[in-house]
């Protein structure tokens, strides 16, 4: 890797000093190159004033708990229908790279996307999807992966900061799978006395 010298104004570099002195960072490097990954991860060379954009679309920061006074006083089926709304924005994201959400490394690129702009901590195997420290509610999050990924998906009880959603038998009919019919009903949110 090329040597690259360059001025950083004090103000800064105090900062610096005070994460690697605290142990944010074991040095200088660590935080400058993180910072610079970040830059572009984030495109903020695109960046115009007051408008934050990212592949294309504009973006907002949004704290938690405007989120939730937003979505305070709606049904667990009004949840779940305004993220199989928000979801399609996930099936967009897939289409403009060219990934189907059919394949597990496309689904996986797709979470690690949410990931990456803190709408939790996301795993995925061939039976569920896990969120831990899930920024929406749950039926919100399941609406929104469920339209994202074109699957369906089982919400599994669980505490408050986790999300666990298992895959559908008629998902896996799809990738191959002896499952159930493609076309048969089903409840998305059992034990929620939801109805869809």
């Amino acid at each position: 890797m090329p040597v690259t010298t360059f001025d950083i104004p004090d103000h800064l570099l105090s900062f610096i000093d005070t994460l690697v002195g605290s142990g944010s960072a074991r040095n200088r490097r660590e935080i400058v190159l993180r910072a610079l990954e970040i830059y572009f991860k984030f495109q903020a060379h695109l960046w115009n004033g007051p408008l934050i954009m990212v592949d294309g679309a504009r973006k907002g920061l949004i704290s938690k708990g405007t989120l939730a006074e937003l979505f305070s006083g709606m049904s667990e089926t009004q949840l779940y229908e305004a993220g199989l709304r928000m979801g399609k924005t996930l099936r967009d994201w897939l289409i403009r790279r060219r990934l189907q959400a059919t394949r597990l490394e496309d689904k996986k690129a797709a979470l690690q996307m949410l990931e990456d702009v803190g709408w939790g901590k996301f795993s995925i195997d061939r039976d569920r999807i896990t969120i831990v420290d899930p920024l929406l509610p749950p039926a919100i999050m399941l609406g929104y992966v469920e339209e994202g990924l074109s699957t369906n998906l089982t919400k599994i009880s669980t505490s408050e900061d986790i999300s666990v959603f298992q895959f559908e038998e008629r998902h896996l009919a799809v990738v191959g799978y002896v499952g159930t019919k493609l076309d048969e009903p089903s409840l998305r949110l059992p034990s929620s006395g939801v109805d869809h």
